[in-house]
């Protein structure tokens, strides 16, 4: 079985299937019966390959890497529970602990909520918009040009040279 040119020192056969294999190296190698197969390294790290394509790798550092092959994407987790999700698009997501979450588009968009419900959208071009626990919508362009939608129809622009014009619902301006 080349088990000499592999550096295979030990390896048994168990009834149900499952092959277990010791390298010359210290990696603890075995292949289930339906074939999927887990390697255990003398650093306590470990990678399991699934039929379907997909690998799910085990950091000494306690991070857990799963490779999705159907979709081409990467899920971590880390230590602290942060997730991480890399699309095959570009797209990353970070799922914090506290129920926050960013995203970055492939167009380099980057969209923040944040557990209180609190969003920011930072745009290429140097557009932030942001939307409060409230439901006011702030927008600041790259200009300095600040415009605020307020919850109750009052809409409110605050010119870079600090003009302030405002538009209440009841079409009235000041």
């Amino acid at each position: 079985n080349g088990g000499i040119a592999e550096g295979i020192v030990q390896e048994h056969t168990y009834p149900d299937g499952k092959v277990e294999r010791v390298h010359a190296s210290g990696k603890r190698e075995i292949i289930f019966g339906n074939g999927t197969r887990r390697e255990m390294y003398p650093d306590g790290s470990s990678v399991v390959f699934f039929t379907n394509g997909d690998i799910k790798r085990m950091f000494v550092d306690k991070r857990v890497e799963y490779y999705y092959a159907e979709t081409d994407a990467y899920h971590t987790t880390h230590p602290d529970m942060t997730e991480v999700y890399r699309f095959s698009s570009g797209q990353v997501e970070t799922h914090y602990p506290g129920g926050g979450k960013e995203i970055t588009f492939p167009d380099n968009t980057i969209k923040r909520t944040h557990a209180s419900g609190e969003e920011e959208n930072i745009f290429p071009d140097g557009t932030i918009q942001r939307v409060t626990a409230d439901g006011t919508h702030i927008i600041v362009f790259q200009n300095g040009l600040k415009e605020i939608f307020k919850q109750d129809g009052t809409k409110e622009k605050i010119y870079p040279d600090g003009m302030v014009k405002i538009a209440f619902p009841d079409g009235t301006t000041e």
